[in-house]
């Protein structure tokens, strides 16, 4: 089966086929490795095969280890403008991303970017497809209006050259969408989310992953916009099958489990937050480990649960032990440094220690001099 086939099949058997391939492409590797050696490109291209399965699976960092076996192997033997190279570069800059390590997919990214303008040209489909993904790198890295300048260029390429309905344009709309979103944008991101979401279910089904990734989205979107019984209702739905579809421990099912908390959380069922925070902060410091931005999110989600409940103390050791590791993963002038400052400023002034509060209200508007 040639990567990326598996489009539509049943809920539950997603997961299932993944594994199953996996391992059939692991032994085909192999095989490959044993008769024609380690450097030869059909075994790079089914190193890709395999890395490319445990993307899908949610295992980073296996993929992350074979697609840079594959990038070095190429960038010696066939050079750094090879096609092949290229898009090793690019598979590993989205891999990077998804293990939040941002400023090597940035760095992979933009070389990839570069190399694919002056060989392939400004409109070729693989130089529109690096623009959405190094626009999702500049979102996670927090710069938003260069994020939404390189989304918008390549929704536009997209569909200008393979047209609306295809799967990279759509994909560059989720981008888009999920962009706006961060932006406060709401209104635009609820717009391409719907023709996302309508297009991609008469494409794939309701089932498939990538399905669900834009119902999550648009999920996200009415959740950020206080539209929480909109967002309860599809979060949910995505919720229980992503369960299904992928697993309980799935990057992307834990992340909509913390969604699923805080619209809890925003609607004031406190008790009910709470145990789905704590599971899903346990499950993302196993998955992803203790320093992921994934996982600092839930944490700072369970502190503001807890302020909520008047757990005050335990709110305060969550937000300071965010906030030291976000100043270290991310620097001083990320969005999502700004939301946990002002989170314990208002902690600090809750408790009594106006001091605290002071010093982090002056460094918050010092940052936006």
């Amino acid at each position: 089966m040639p990567r990326g086939q598996v489009l539509s099949t049943s809920i539950s058997s997603f997961t299932e086929a993944w594994h199953k391939e996996a391992e059939e492409r692991k032994l085909i590797l192999l095989d490959k490795q044993r008769n024609l050696g380690d450097n030869h490109p059909e075994t790079l291209d089914a190193m890709e095969d395999v890395a490319w399965l445990h993307n899908e699976l949610g295992d980073y960092r296996s993929a992350r280890d074979l697609r840079v076996t594959v990038l070095e192997t190429y960038q010696i033997l066939q050079g750094e403008d090879d096609p092949r190279t290229l898009h090793a570069m690019h598979a590993l800059g989205g891999t990077y991303g998804a293990l939040g390590q941002f400023k090597e997919a940035h760095e992979v990214m933009e070389l990839a970017l570069e190399k694919q303008r002056k060989i392939l040209g400004e409109n070729h489909p693989a130089t529109a497809r690096t623009l959405g993904f190094l626009a999702f790198t500049y979102q996670d890295l927090g710069q938003l209006n260069k994020a939404l300048k390189l989304a918008i260029s390549a929704v536009e390429k997209h569909s200008q050259f393979l047209g609306e309905d295809h799967s990279d344009t759509l994909w560059s709309m989720h981008i888009l969408a999920d962009i706006y979103c961060e932006l406060g944008q709401f209104t635009e991101a609820e717009d391409q989310y719907h023709i996302v979401v309508e297009k991609i279910i008469r494409i794939l089904g309701e089932n498939h992953p990538n399905t669900l990734r834009a119902m999550g989205g648009l999920g996200k979107t009415y959740l950020a916009s206080g539209q929480l019984k909109k967002a309860e209702d599809l979060l949910t739905v995505v919720f229980g099958k992503r369960k299904t579809v992928l697993g309980e421990e799935h990057p992307d099912t834990l992340n909509t489990m913390g969604e699923l908390a805080s619209t809890y959380r925003q609607w004031g069922r406190l008790s009910a937050a709470e145990e789905l925070a704590t599971v899903s902060l346990e499950k993302h410091q196993k998955v992803y480990g203790e320093q992921h931005p994934d996982t600092l999110w839930i944490m700072g989600g369970l502190a503001s649960i807890f302020r909520k409940q008047d757990q005050l103390e335990r709110a305060e050791e969550l937000l300071v032990a965010v906030l030291g590791k976000e100043r270290n993963f991310f620097g001083n002038d990320h969005p999502h440094i700004r939301w946990t400052m002002e989170e314990l400023a208002n902690l600090y002034r809750r408790m009594g220690k106006l001091q605290a509060a002071e010093e982090l209200e002056r460094f918050i508007e010092d940052q936006e001099v």
